[in-house]
């Protein structure tokens, strides 16, 4: 039951990133390495600061 949830919560994370124009298969191996929630703050991380992209708002 709780690798479903991991797994589940890592598609989250790989959802976000592709809806963000990032790369959600690089973003769903790294929440399932990290953790579902540990891979959510780095996508916050990088969306927020813009990280990677070459522009700031």
């Amino acid at each position: 039951m709780w690798a479903f949830l991991w797994i589940l919560g890592a598609m989250g994370v790989a959802y976000w990133a592709k809806m963000s124009g990032r790369n959600g298969w690089l973003w769903f191996a790294l929440a399932v390495v990290l953790s579902p929630l540990g891979g959510s703050v780095a996508l916050y991380a990088v969306d927020r600061f813009s990280i990677g992209r070459g522009r700031r708002t």
